[in-house]
């Protein structure tokens, strides 16, 4: 079953690995620890950690076994057009993940359906669970890098009911490059990657800052807005993602009648339907209150 699954993933150039059902509580309490030893604050804790599931799922009976899979994405260059103005910013790969959601079960469907099991999605922690099951690695700036695709790649979990004869679950690794590098250190505008230890301050980070609501706080350099979600600093440094910082999908346009929506937070039930169309395809629906406040700082740098 694993080779065959494997073989279908590879034509995908992606990778996959698999974990025993008993190794949940012990993901949750590693976050939960990250929490009670003050490394990560209340309210981070909430937005970013407190919509995950660690409980299997009702729809499967005899759960024994977690897939996680990485597959590789490119950046997504964006353009958009205002009061005369061409401007050009980025999606960051990991934003857009309905497609490859699909395809991943799709394709596990398919094989273990053959014999009799079945698949259904885990919501956890995706970066925790691909270092714990040996996918990929951290690197100094918390992002999760697997060989061969670097941190440009979407992760996507699934329960079965089918128990794997290998459970790849070991003791998280940092990579060996990062020992003697401070790339990411030097570059993070927000000076959120501490040498005093292995957690960022995932509070101060650009990334979580562009996904919350609310103005950004007065500290924040204006003209480190980068991306349209997200921060792409770290990664655009880091010795890891050289060959494929030049990888990119197909340019986006918005128009000026559509940013114009954006920019005036236009009710979503107001919305055009060929925009919302958009959105929805770019899996950016569930951030749009927060695109015309990153629009504007982008327009302004």
């Amino acid at each position: 079953m694993t080779d065959k699954l494997n073989s279908e993933f590879k034509k995908l150039h992606a990778k996959l690995r698999t974990v025993s059902i008993i190794h949940l509580k012990e993901l949750q309490e590693e976050i939960n620890e990250w929490k009670r030893n003050g490394q990560i604050t209340e309210k981070f804790f909430k937005q970013n950690y407190g919509e995950f599931i660690f409980n299997p799922p009702t729809t499967l009976h005899n759960i024994r076994s977690i897939i996680v899979i990485g597959i590789p994405q490119k950046i997504t260059p964006v353009n958009f057009f205002y009061k005369g103005e061409q401007y050009q910013t980025v999606i960051p790969p990991t934003y857009m993940y309905s497609k490859v959601r699909a395809t991943c079960k799709e394709i596990l469907s398919k094989i273990l359906d053959k014999k009799g099991y079945s698949v259904d999605y885990a919501i956890l922690p995706l970066k925790l669970l691909a270092v714990k099951s040996g996918l990929g690695q951290y690197g100094k700036n918390n992002i999760c890098y697997i060989d061969g695709m670097g941190s440009f790649f979407r992760l996507q979990a699934f329960y079965t009911d089918f128990e794997f004869p290998t459970d790849d679950w070991h003791e998280k690794e940092i990579m060996e490059s990062c020992t003697t590098c401070t790339l990411c250190q030097n570059v993070c505008p927000t000076h959120c990657i501490p040498k005093e230890r292995f957690l960022i301050h995932a509070d101060h980070c650009l990334t979580y800052l562009n996904e919350n609501e609310g103005d950004f706080p007065l500290w924040v350099n204006a003209q480190s807005h980068n991306a349209l979600i997200g921060c792409m600093h770290c990664q655009i440094v880091c010795p890891q993602n050289k060959k494929f910082l030049q990888l990119y999908e197909q340019t986006i346009d918005f128009s000026e009648d559509e940013i114009s929506v954006i920019l005036k937070n236009t009710p979503r039930e107001h919305i055009p339907p060929k925009l919302t169309k958009k959105l929805v395809d770019l899996n950016l629906d569930e951030y749009y209150s927060l695109l015309g406040r990153n629009l504007s700082v982008l327009m302004n740098k």
